[in-house]
């Protein structure tokens, strides 16, 4: 990701700083920081860009071995700061290397090794194999007996609501956990109601249906019982990326035997810290076997 760095407008900008982020990348981070193994899949371009974000991702204790490199460009993103103007995102990813991933690039080694698979719905929204790869993993999830999450993430600059709806409404069943923003349930679900919309969801067979709204209430509902959390109240900076650290906060206390609630209020402090800071991982904090350290709390 290319940012702004010298003015809050990419229009009028002249020099940008690089990063490293994504949806998955960023929970893949969450989960490594939070002490426990966590392993990305995708595809990279042969090119420079692709070496040097691998070597970001490698930095950060995440494993990148399963990673294929072919010949086509490493995707990018090019935003501004947000930090006086409402971000405006520009995607370099149409016929970027991980575009072309498939459900063969999955081997059902790679989830039958794992405790947790997770993947969102911006893959779905980049290929019509991205999201057949989306698909046949968390299906083969379900099959081999492993839990898994799925996040909504609609990015209408992507695609239609219309499209997404048709794409995603079948993935959100079958899983362990399902998260999304207010708007995006209302999208895949057709329901303004979110006691109804979390309901149905775990109807789906969503065990765990996490709606959330910013820094308002987050709503969840576990097997059809309804419950509600105040998200820590934060000076936001930088709010892109807190989602995606609640996730992995979320994920790593599940893993680390939390209950729901716990899990999810853990997932909301990772959440918090990344919108107080600038940049995706800057303010996601460490801990020990999927436990957040004891002075972040």
């Amino acid at each position: 990701m290319f940012i702004a760095s010298d003015s809050d407008s990419v229009m009028s900008a002249q020099k940008y700083e690089r990063v490293t982020a994504g949806a998955e990348l960023n929970v893949a981070v969450t989960l490594s920081r939070l002490g426990l193994k966590s392993q990305y899949f995708s595809r990279f371009g042969n090119d420079q860009l692709g070496s040097v974000i691998l070597a970001d991702i490698e930095a950060e204790g995440v494993d990148i071995s399963l990673v294929k490199r072919v010949d086509s460009f490493t995707g990018a993103m090019v935003r501004n700061s947000g930090k006086s103007q409402v971000v405006e995102i520009s995607y370099l990813r149409k016929g970027s290397a991980a575009s072309t991933i498939e459900p063969q690039d999955i081997l059902d080694s790679y989830i039958s090794s794992a405790k947790w698979l997770h993947t969102t719905g911006i893959t779905c929204a980049i290929s019509t194999t991205g999201a057949a790869t989306v698909k046949y993993a968390l299906s083969k999830a379900v099959s081999l007996g492993i839990k898994s999450s799925f996040d909504l993430n609609i990015r209408r600059r992507l695609w239609s609501e219309a499209d997404a709806k048709k794409v995603l409404a079948p993935l959100a069943s079958n899983i362990e956990l399902l998260i999304g923003g207010e708007d995006e349930y209302q999208v895949v679900f057709g329901s303004n109601e979110p006691k109804k919309i979390l309901a149905e969801a775990n109807k789906r067979g969503c065990r765990i249906a996490v709606m959330t709204k910013g820094d308002q209430q987050l709503r969840y509902c576990v097997d059809g019982n309804y419950e509600e959390i105040t998200p820590p109240k934060v000076i936001a900076l930088d709010p892109v990326g807190s989602g995606d650290a609640f996730t992995g906060g979320a994920i790593a206390g599940l893993l680390s035997g939390m209950s729901v609630d716990q899990a999810l209020r853990q997932g909301s402090i990772c959440g918090a810290l990344v919108a107080s800071m600038f940049g995706d991982w800057t303010g996601i904090p460490t801990g020990e076997l999927g436990v957040i350290n004891e002075n972040h709390r």
